[in-house]
């Protein structure tokens, strides 16, 4: 069993544990000294890159818990311990503040946009965003309860489009596994999955126009991540990845 998956094991026994995992939500969250990091799921392509420019200046080491935004929430409110929570956009963020699961020191560390992506050779002839209101295509997009399809909503709305899907997924890293082994068509997922998956994207005017702020909050451990995170070597491996501008 690898260590990931330890490591979640040992979250669903710590929500059992309340009083425990509240004490622990403030020290140290991985057994091993770890920095532990919980993250959306669209940082899991880039936990290697992450992991090595991190090193690289000495900081960590650092243990990721990778999943949609809303989940991560849940879990600290479950009693998780973490160092530190980034969230895929300022809603869900917002949520963990009311919640009482975040850090006094916060910041914005990127931003991301959407792309319309689909799946290899382009099977259903994608041209246009139109396509999502296809009945002859399979259309995927993330539940609109997560931060990804609060946004795949908005930028549809935005630019009068109507959407009908025929999957709607809990987080984007779900949904672009479904483009990647071809069982839909089309879908709109993030720039940095489309990017570092290789994905082909059909260019869509407008589609750049809204965007997910991504937000983190952190004990002294954790905020030490998401200052590299937002700053210098941290923001060229995600511009270069494809968040950002």
């Amino acid at each position: 069993m690898n260590r990931r998956a330890l490591l979640l094991i040992g979250l669903v026994a710590l929500a059992a544990i309340p009083s425990l995992a509240a004490l622990w939500l403030a020290g140290p969250g991985g057994d091993d000294g770890a920095v532990l990091i919980f993250a959306p799921s669209s940082f899991a392509p880039i936990e290697a890159e992450l992991d090595a420019g991190l090193a690289a200046e000495g900081i960590g080491p650092v243990g990721w818990v990778f999943a949609g935004s809303q989940s991560l929430v849940a879990q600290l409110v479950d009693g998780a311990p973490a160092d530190a929570l980034i969230t895929a956009d300022l809603s869900t963020f917002a949520a963990a503040q009311a919640a009482e699961v975040t850090w006094p020191d916060e910041r914005l560390i990127t931003f991301n946009v959407l792309v319309l992506a689909v799946a290899d050779g382009n099977p259903g002839e994608v041209t246009n965003l139109e396509a999502l209101a296809d009945p002859d295509l399979l259309i995927g997009f993330c539940a609109v309860e997560v931060p990804c399809g609060r946004l795949a909503a908005n930028i549809t709305s935005t630019l009068g489009v109507t959407s009908a899907p025929d999957t709607e997924e809990t987080s984007v890293r779900a949904l672009t596994a479904k483009l990647i082994a071809g069982e839909i068509d089309a879908a709109l997922i993030y720039r940095s999955d489309a990017q570092t998956t290789g994905l082909t994207t059909v260019p869509v005017d407008g589609l750049n126009s809204l965007t997910n702020e991504y937000w983190g909050s952190g004990n002294d451990r954790g905020m030490e991540i998401l200052h590299w995170l937002g700053s210098g070597a941290g923001q060229r491996i995600l511009i270069d990845s494809g968040w950002g501008p």
